[in-house]
C-alpha cells in the first residue's frame, strides 16, 4: 500500500515528501502509522513482516525506516541487518520502534527509538526532527563518527551550534578586510568542526571557498554568500 502525504517541520514550512517505510506484524499498528502518517508529509510503504520488508528494500530507495522490533519469522535487528547489506538502501536511517526500552547504543544500524505505544506527537516530532536535521547534518553519518553515541552526537552538534555565530561574523570580517591567510585558518577551523558533526552543506561551501581563495577566483563573493547562507540555515533549524 502506498499512501502520499504531507508534512510541515518546526519552522511551520512545507517539506518534499519523505519516502517512508513502515515495519510491523500487527495490523493495527501498521493502521495507526497510515492513520497518524497521513497528517504529516510522506510517501509511505508498509511491509508485515521482516521477509516483505527485505524484499522492498532492495527494490526502491527509502528515506527513513520504521522498524518494529519484535516480530515473528525474522525480528526487526535481523531485517534492518539484511537491508543494510546491499544497496539502495545501506544509508537509509532505521528508527527502531518498541513495546520496550531499545538500547540503540548497542545496535548501531538504527539512528534513534520509539518506544511503544507511539502517539502522534511523538511521531510528528521525530519526523520533524529527521526532516530538519537532514537538511543541515547528516545524523546517521554522525553517529558513525561517534562511534553511534547519540548523546555525544547531540552533545558535539550543540556545541557547533553555539560556534556558529562567531564563526559567521569572523569569516565575513576576514573578507571585507581580505586577511586571506587568516580567512583560510578561520575557514580549516570551520572545516573541522562541521566535519565532526556531519555538517555537509556547511562542509561543501567551506570547501568551495578554500579552493576558490586558493585559485583567486572572481566567484568569491557569491561562494561566501553560499556560505553564509547554509550557516545560517543550520543556526535557524535550532529555533
Amino acid at each position: 500500500m502506498v499512501l502520499f502525504l504531507t508534512i510541515k517541520d518546526k519552522r511551520g514550512t512545507f517539506m518534499d515528501n519523505l519516502h517512508i517505510l513502515v515495519v510491523d506484524d500487527n495490523h493495527i499498528n501498521r493502521l495507526f502509522f497510515e492513520s497518524a502518517l497521513k497528517k504529516l508529509t510522506c510517501t509511505v510503504v508498509t511491509a508485515a513482516n521482516g521477509f516483505d520488508a527485505v524484499k522492498l528494500a532492495k527494490k526502491q530507495s527509502f528515506d527513513l525506516i520504521l522498524m518494529d522490533i519484535r516480530m515473528d519469522g525474522m525480528d526487526g535487528i535481523e531485517t534492518t541487518k539484511q537491508i543494510k547489506q546491499s544497496e539502495p538502501n545501506k544509508e537509509t536511517p532505521v528508527i527502531a520502534v518498541s513495546a520496550e526500552t531499545f538500547a540503540i547504543e548497542r545496535h548501531p544500524d538504527f539512528c534513534a527509538s520509539l518506544l511503544k505505544p507511539v502517539n502522534q506527537e511523538e511521531l510528528t516530532q521525530v519526523l520533524a526532527d529527521f526532516s530538519q536535521n537532514q537538511q543541515n547534518f547528516n545524523h546517521h553519518k554522525a553517529l558513525e563518527i561517534s562511534h553511534h553515541d547519540e548523546d555525544i552526537v547531540l552533545h558535539l552538534r550543540q556545541l557547533f551550534m553555539e560556534q556558529l555565530k562567531a564563526f559567521k561574523s569572523d569569516v565575513m570580517r576576514l573578507f571585507a578586510e581580505q586577511e586571506f591567510d587568516l580567512l583560510q585558518d578561520k575557514l580549516h577551523q570551520l572545516l573541522g568542526s562541521a566535519k565532526i558533526c556531519a555538517a555537509e552543506q556547511i562542509i561543501t561551501q567551506t570547501i568551495k571557498l578554500k579552493q576558490q581563495l586558493k585559485n583567486n577566483d572572481v566567484n568569491l563573493n557569491q561562494t561566501l554568500q553560499q556560505l553564509i547562507t547554509v550557516i545560517e540555515e543550520a543556526e535557524n533549524s535550532a529555533l
